[in-house]
């Protein structure tokens, strides 16, 4: 009998040659693997799902097959068949006042039978939909499922180890601090973590981020781990939690490779998104969960991602998938909790924003420099992915001058990475702005040295545009829009205002300030304690009424309820993006109705962006999951339309 040892120490007996063996007997998973020394049994075996017999049935083509999986996971898997119990909704431990919701009694329940040992059940997956509160649910459990003192004299540490995204650390420890009195928390990450290191086993809950699991895995040696080396290793963890769990969707990557590697009782995945693309996305967290038979990668491509993607006894991996999912997925959509959940209307608002004459006459003198650019670029480049890189620098100076002229005082060379080099030739004067040639008939005689005529003529406007408070078509819009809130609120109402550049943040500032409105901030370059007095602020502090937050910090992972105006600066190409952003206003605990404001400037590159956003929207509903489109990059021709 053959045996392949994988790197987390498990070895797999016997490989499946095809996948149209007999159906039981591919799938009743008589291998066992053998522990390794450094691991226990109990944490190599995992649970075992047997398979019934498949009445054979015709093979699904491919569009079938993905129209079956996106059918299966846009209408959400209610596998708990639970009664519901209004009593449970309060948690012996939380806060006063704090009450489930009926779907959170539901999962209670579902969770708590899914770590039971003596079935051989050690967790599963909770793919609610973003804003239903699955940090929430996940704290329930840990609060009513202590490890057991059996469990303690095999190893199992108290601890439940919680694996984020560094700007979810934070807001873990901000919602487990409302929910629950006397829970131990410590946060390990950071140039400090190895002072709290020794603590971390007898805490209740240990906060990390995949960068630091993935960091310290890395130390050890692959073959021969040597736990030693890492408390996140050496500690057999009683629970572990992934959050963001999709982070993990490559199974190639050493992140996933180090999650694979961490020892628990009891593992979770957190995720809203279990699949976005394609059903391969779904074995990472098979094989984090130790759900065997599909935790081994020739097994689950044999019997479900290769029958699924090239259409070949289809209907078969369809109702596999679905017996696995049945077992260990809970997952409910909004659509289908709208009668109990009761949120409040979200309201969805563009607003035109007109250019002044100077503002005008700026921006049509970039397109027209930034289109001969093109042009330069599409006829000397092999549309390779240094042309595709360039083209979307030029995408970017168009959206930058929709926010404000002055955030295209920057050079292209700044960001296009030595282009010239790929499309003309060595030991010629380029113009920083444009790349182009030099010479002494087109180079600015002064003020901005190193220019063509055409891009210091750009520079000048831009500057002459960029005055102490100078505002914008888009800024005079967030001004007003502001103001009419605080009138008509009274000031109680707060509002987010998300841009993807921290430099129209910087010229937002200004602008708040003359206005008498106090704000905070929140971005990526901040410190995890400044994010932290950030939210703790923008949600105690009634004088706070605006926070302004970077798209890629915030964006997701964020429960900022205490707001319930959103002003999107600047648009985004894939619309998931921003429904993600919307999502943290939007969500349970929101008790106001959610007013979302959407600038833009007509007669611009902002008009394409909106037809694109319909038509990724009606991809989206052909996607595998209902809040990410199929493919999130934008395609060559789509960057290309969006200039014409």
């Amino acid at each position: 009998m053959d045996r392949k040892s994988t790197k987390s120490g498990i070895k797999t007996s016997r490989r499946h040659k095809t996948e149209d063996t007999s159906d039981s007997k591919a799938f009743r998973a008589t291998d066992r693997p053998t522990a390794s020394s450094s691991q226990s049994p109990t944490d190599i075996l995992g649970e075992e799902i047997r398979f019934p017999e498949f009445a054979r049935e015709r093979s699904l083509t491919p569009q079938e097959a993905e129209a079956a999986l996106r059918d299966l996971f846009n209408s959400g898997t209610d596998n708990s068949g639970i009664f519901i119990n209004e009593t449970d909704a309060l948690v012996p431990g939380f806060r006063e006042g704090v009450r489930l919701l009926p779907h959170q009694i539901s999962s209670r329940t579902w969770m708590r039978d899914r770590e039971d040992s003596t079935k051989k059940k050690a967790g599963g997956i909770l793919a609610d939909d973003a804003g239903l509160g699955k940090t929430m649910q996940m704290v329930v459990r840990v609060v009513e499922g202590p490890i057991s003192k059996t469990d303690r004299a095999d190893g199992w540490r108290r601890a439940t180890l919680v694996v984020c995204p560094l700007a979810l650390v934070q807001q873990w420890d901000a919602e487990i601090t409302k929910m629950v009195v006397g829970l131990k928390v410590l946060q390990y990450h950071g140039s400090t973590r190895l002072k709290v290191a020794p603590l971390l086993p007898d805490a209740d809950i240990v906060l990390t981020t995949y960068g630091i699991v993935c960091s310290e895995h890395s130390q050890m040696n692959a073959d021969e781990p040597d736990h030693s080396r890492s408390v996140l290793f050496a500690t057999k963890w009683g629970r572990i939690v992934l959050d963001e769990a999709h982070t993990i969707k490559n199974r190639t990557t050493k992140t996933a490779e180090a999650c694979f590697d961490l020892r628990a009782k009891f593992r979770w995945c957190l995720t809203a998104t279990p699949m976005q693309n394609k059903v391969d996305e779904f074995y990472p967290l098979m094989k984090f969960l130790r759900i065997k038979p599909l935790n081994d990668w020739e097994r689950f491509n044999s019997q479900i991602a290769k029958p699924i993607s090239k259409g070949i006894s289809s209907g078969l991996a369809m109702k596999r998938l679905q017996v696995v999912l049945k077992h260990i997925m809970l997952r409910r959509t909004k659509a289908q909790l709208t009668s109990c959940l009761r949120l409040p209307a979200r309201n969805v608002h563009v607003l035109p924003c007109k250019f002044n004459a100077a503002e005008q006459e700026f921006y049509i003198a970039l397109k027209t420099n930034v289109q001969a650019l093109l042009r330069r670029i599409l006829a000397k480049s092999d549309n390779g992915g240094r042309t595709y890189m360039n083209i979307l620098v030029l995408l970017l100076r168009l959206r930058q001058a929709c926010n404000h002229p002055c955030l295209v005082l920057g050079d292209y060379a700044d960001d296009v990475d030595d282009t010239t080099h790929d499309v003309e030739d060595e030991g010629r004067p380029r113009c920083r702005g444009c790349m182009s040639r030099l010479t002494s008939r087109n180079s600015a005689s002064t003020g901005w040295p190193g220019h063509c005529i055409n891009c210091a003529a750009l520079k000048i406007q831009a500057q002459n545009l960029h005055g102490p408070m100078r505002a914008s078509a888009k800024i005079r819009m967030i001004v007003q829009l502001l103001k009419q809130i605080l009138q008509r609120s009274g000031g109680r109402e707060k509002t987010i205002i998300f841009s993807q550049f921290t430099a129209m943040l910087d010229v937002i500032e200004p602008f708040l300030a003359a206005i008498g409105v106090n704000f905070v901030r929140y971005d990526g370059a901040m410190s995890p304690k400044e994010r932290k007095e950030a939210l703790v602020e923008i949600e105690t502090n009634p004088r706070k009424t605006v926070i302004l937050v970077s798209l890629k910090a915030g964006g997701v992972g964020l429960n900022l309820t205490a707001c319930n105006h959103v002003i999107l600066a600047d648009m985004w190409w894939n619309p998931a993006v921003e429904e993600q952003a919307f999502d943290r206003v939007h969500r349970v605990g929101q008790t106001r109705d959610v007013h979302i404001y959407k600038l833009k400037i007509d007669g611009t590159v902002e008009d394409r962006i909106l037809q694109l956003q319909d038509k990724k929207r009606e991809l989206t509903k052909m996607a595998l999951s209902g809040d990410q489109i199929k493919d999130m990059k934008l395609g060559m021709n789509e960057l290309l339309e969006l200039f014409k």
